[in-house]
């Protein structure tokens, strides 16, 4: 909010003579600034000299005339899916209240020792100011001039400053800065009640010990809401305003204890309370009943997923254009509305931790996510949060900086299939292999068993892990489409770094998430539609009103055919029927679809798996990094296990993890493989000459294509008009690949430049 200045804005006031008598006004707030010395000095010259009447008003009118109020940082809480609280966070512990929740006595309490002629002066009291040279001037120590209506003028811009420069400005003991407050001070009082001005010092005041504002006062030193203050613990609350470090009644009581009793002595002496009030409060002990509100992820049951919704916070655009704007957004108040399931993390920990236990060498990182929503409904891992031995603040599920391994190979085999790739097609795998435009390793690529090798189906050579058939497939899409269909899905991949002939790509050599391997299976799991991983489900502020949150856009990428056939094939995993299948010790009793990784070296070993509900990613592996730490052997469900591949070790968690989740959910099979799929053909391609631009463009699409315009129109034709297709490529009637797509020639006067909406 903004207070503008407009000198006419006295509702009710004739307009102030703009010589002495405009003067006399502005002195007041000048005396403030100058010092209370200094004022004293100036006075009878502003009174007596027109000239000098004249310089002092001209100088008022230099000085800003706006006080933007921000919103006061409060206490923001993360709730989770079924609303039970996560975590609360803050970087000033404080809850707004209005001022009807408040109790009377407080207020008075206030009042009566920091401007007991609040209601009575205009934002900066003579009076006052007065009162102030006369005690300064004697032996009785400093006394100060500020109104509460300036006091809280400087709390409103310190709150507004984001540099410690600003910062400094704010409290710099200079007489500008006191001139300025004491202008705003004055328009503030023209444009907001007495009573909103109260209110916002009340909320936005320290009263030490890490409680900013008067309700979280109330609550951290008494556990006390505001409204039930007593006259004691009012009387306490508004003497620490003046030194909240010096009055502290937890570190200084006795210092504590001599403040209440000076405001009592005020409230009694303005005619709030009586005598016999203020003598039996007086003798009345502190009664501190302090309570301490939780900050941070460090207390939350959940610390990992409070922290990714915390950094999520203060790195994502949507939050605010940059980072000051962001930490005044996440500490607003908010209530956090997350996606996290307490059920479905609870299980994930529990797996993790009975697998590998909290000191093991090597890492689970594991993410599971809600297929055709984007939610991230858990993440876990084995280690303890925070710093020091045995903890970290590492993210794991959400850390891109593990290689899946041949998790990544149904990517391949999506490119494959809408390229034409028949789900039924058959390749003759070798041994080893060297392919002719890719480039490999020396002896060529080879596989884990002698079984990997022969002629296989897709869904043989994804259950055995096949490496040689997934290069051969890879050297007919090409590594650039693999590429392309990684990132579709939901990867981060360097594209433009990865050659078009790197061979290894279709094995996993390039890092990445849990989360975003969670997050591609979840998109075969609900037929190619693709939904960004998001954390943060909907945001409320301090006032109700619902904030931007986290868009998990989600869309149809592939075709849900394509999808369908991937899943078909992962199915084989599990519970096919082929004896050498890699997961064939994973059942959960339901069907389901996934695939075992295992790197070179054992650097890290993975299982990603899904059912049409969850998907599930499980990296196991040491984060100092595997090439460095490889796993050779590891401490397993409480004994040592030499084969270590992403079956034996990264399997049972996701085992166990699947299991407790889809305890009581419905049983969901499938969808059946479409016909286009087993046939390895799309469609034919639709004759839409002579058609409208915009209307070929929806029919295409609508068959499955992709559409693009020739960069060049026909040639001039009188009979036609601009926009209509005259041509088209491939031809109509023309029997087309799973990924093809049709270029349109438009008529002469055609803009082919036009952006056309892409394909849903």
């Amino acid at each position: 909010m903004s207070i503008p200045f407009d000198e006419r804005a006295r509702s009710g006031r004739a307009p102030r003579d703009r010589s002495r008598g405009r003067a006399v006004l502005r002195l007041t707030a000048v005396a403030s600034a100058a010092g209370l010395a200094a004022a004293a000095a100036l006075a009878p010259a502003v009174m007596t000299a027109g000239a000098a009447a004249n310089s002092v008003a001209d100088y008022w009118e230099s000085l800003p005339t706006t006080l933007p109020i921000e919103p006061v940082p409060q206490r923001s809480t993360i709730l989770a899916a079924d609303g039970s609280q996560i975590a609360t966070f803050y970087s000033e512990n404080r809850v707004e209240v209005p001022l009807s929740a408040v109790s009377p006595v407080a207020r008075q309490a206030v009042v009566a020792v920091e401007d007991d002629r609040f209601y009575q002066h205009g934002g900066v009291d003579p009076r006052g100011i007065l009162r102030a040279v006369v005690h300064n001037a004697g032996d009785g120590g400093t006394q100060g001039g500020s109104t509460l209506t300036q006091q809280y003028v400087k709390n409103v811009l310190l709150n507004n400053a984001d540099t410690t420069e600003d910062r400094a400005r704010a409290t710099e003991t200079t007489i500008t800065r006191k001139a300025q407050e004491a202008k705003l001070a004055a328009q503030l009082d023209r444009d907001l009640p007495k009573d909103k001005i109260l209110e916002g010092y009340l909320n936005i005041a320290y009263y030490g010990d890490g409680a900013y504002g008067i309700g979280t006062a109330a609550q951290h030193f008494f556990s006390v809401p505001a409204s039930r203050l007593t006259l004691t613990q009012a009387a306490l609350l508004a003497g620490l305003v003046q030194n909240p470090y010096g009055y502290n009644p937890v570190v200084h009581p006795q210092q504590a204890l001599t403040r209440r009793n000076v405001v009592l002595a005020r409230m009694r002496d303005t005619g709030v309370i009586t005598a016999a009030q203020a003598a039996a409060a007086q003798r009345a002990p502190l009664g501190l009943k302090p309570s301490e509100a939780a900050n941070g992820c460090t207390a939350s049951r959940y610390p990992f997923y409070c922290q990714w919704i915390r950094q999520t916070l203060e790195s994502d655009p949507v939050f605010g254009a940059t980072p000051a704007q962001r930490r005044r957004f996440m500490n607003s108040g908010l209530t956090i509305r997350t996606a996290l399931q307490p059920k479905a993390a609870d299980a994930a920990q529990r797996a993790a931790d009975d697998a590998l236990g909290r000191d093991n060498q090597f890492a689970a990182g594991v993410a599971v996510v809600q297929p055709g929503t984007g939610h991230v409904v858990a993440f876990a891992q084995n280690r303890s949060f925070g710093l020091g031995e045995g903890r970290t603040n590492q993210i794991y599920p959400a850390v891109a900086a593990f290689q899946p391994g041949s998790t990544f190979k149904p990517i391949t085999y999506a490119a494959a299939l809408e390229g034409g790739f028949p789900v039924d097609g058959v390749q003759d795998a070798p041994a080893r292999f060297r392919p002719k435009t890719l480039s490999y390793p020396p002896g060529g690529y080879r596989n884990s068993m002698a079984a990997d090798a022969g002629r296989l189906t897709a869904g043989q050579a994804l259950a055995r892990s096949s490496n040689t058939w997934f290069v051969m497939l890879e050297e007919k899409v090409g590594v650039p489409k693999v590429v392309q269909m990684a990132n579709r899905l939901g990867m981060s991949l360097p594209a433009a770094k990865i050659g078009p002939d790197e061979g290894s790509t279709t094995l996993g050599t390039h890092d990445v998430s849990p989360i975003q391997l969670a997050s591609v299976y979840a998109a075969f799991a609900a037929h190619g539609r693709v939904c960004k991983p998001v954390g943060i489900v909907a945001i409320t502020g301090s006032d109700g009103k619902p904030r931007p949150a986290q868009d998990p856009a989600c869309h149809q990428e592939i075709r849900p055919g394509v999808a369908d056939a991937v899943t078909a094939g992962l199915a084989e995993t599990i519970d096919g029927s082929d004896p050498y299948r890699t997961g064939k010790k994973l059942s959960i009793g339901r069907p389901v679809a996934g695939k075992t990784g295992t790197m070179d070296g054992n650097s890290a070993v993975w299982f990603a798996g899904y059912t049409p509900q969850l998907a599930t990613a499980v990296w196991v592996g040491d984060p100092r990094g595997g090439q460095r730490y490889p796993i050779e052997s590891v401490q397993l469900y409480g004994r040592r296990i030499s084969s270590v591949f992403g079956s034996t070790a990264a399997g049972p968690i996701w085992q166990a993890t699947m299991t407790a989740l889809h305890e009581g959910l419905p049983m969901q099979a499938f969808a059946p493989v479409g016909p286009a799929e087993l046939s390895g053909t799309h469609a034919v391609m639709p004759d839409v000459r002579g058609l409208p631009r915009d209307q070929a463009v929806q029919v295409i699409q609508a068959t499955g294509f992709d559409v693009r315009l020739a960069p060049t129109t026909a040639a001039p034709d009188a009979l036609l008009g601009k926009d209509v297709v005259v041509s088209q490529q491939p031809a109509p009637g023309t029997a087309v690949g799973l990924s093809g797509s049709a270029t349109l020639t438009l008529s002469a006067g055609s803009d082919p430049g036009v952006q056309l909406p892409p394909r849903r």
